[in-house]
C-alpha cells in the first residue's frame, strides 16, 4: 500500500519561494554580466540544478507498504526496512532531517537502535496497516 507524504503549507512555502528566488536570482546574474566557466557552473548549479533536485524530492517522496518491506522513497533516495525488524511506531513533532515533508511525523524504530522518520498523510491508517503486518511492533 502506498503514502503519500504530508506536506505542511508553511514548509511547503518555503521551498517554493526559495526555489524561485534561487532561480530568479541565478539567472539575472547570468544574463547581467558574462561570467567566466567557473562563476557559470557554480551560479547554474546553485540557482537550477539544486532547485530541481529539491522539487525531485518534494514531488517523489512517499512510503511503500509490501508484504515484506516498508519502502521510503525520498527523490533519489530508497530505503528498504524489513518489516519484521520494526520495534515501534510513535507519533511525534520531531524536527530533524528525515524524508518527512510534514512536523507530524510517525517514528520508526527498526533493528537494534535505527529509527526513521516518516510524515505519511494518513498516520493513523499507516499505523494499523504496520500494526497488522509487523509481529512484535509497540504502538505508542
Amino acid at each position: 500500500m502506498k503514502f503519500k507524504s504530508r506536506k505542511d503549507w508553511w514548509l511547503s512555502s518555503i521551498v517554493w519561494i526559495t526555489m524561485i528566488f534561487a532561480i530568479g536570482s541565478g539567472l539575472y546574474a547570468l544574463i547581467e554580466k558574462t561570467p567566466n566557466i567557473l562563476d557559470f557552473i557554480i551560479t547554474f548549479t546553485l540557482s537550477v540544478i539544486l532547485p530541481i533536485f529539491i522539487l525531485w524530492m518534494w514531488l517523489t517522496t512517499f512510503y511503500f507498504i509490501d508484504e515484506n518491506n516498508l519502502i521510503i522513497k525520498f527523490g533519489p533516495f530508497k530505503k528498504n526496512i524489513p518489516l519484521d525488524t520494526i520495534k515501534s511506531v510513535n507519533k511525534t513533532t520531531n524536527p530533524l532531517s528525515s524524508p518527512a515533508l510534514s512536523l507530524k511525523r510517525l517514528e520508526v524504530v527498526y533493528g537494534y537502535y535505527n529509527s526513521v522518520l516518516i510524515s505519511p498523510i494518513d498516520r493513523d491508517e499507516f499505523i494499523k496497516i504496520l500494526y497488522l503486518r509487523c509481529k512484535n511492533i509497540e504502538i505508542n
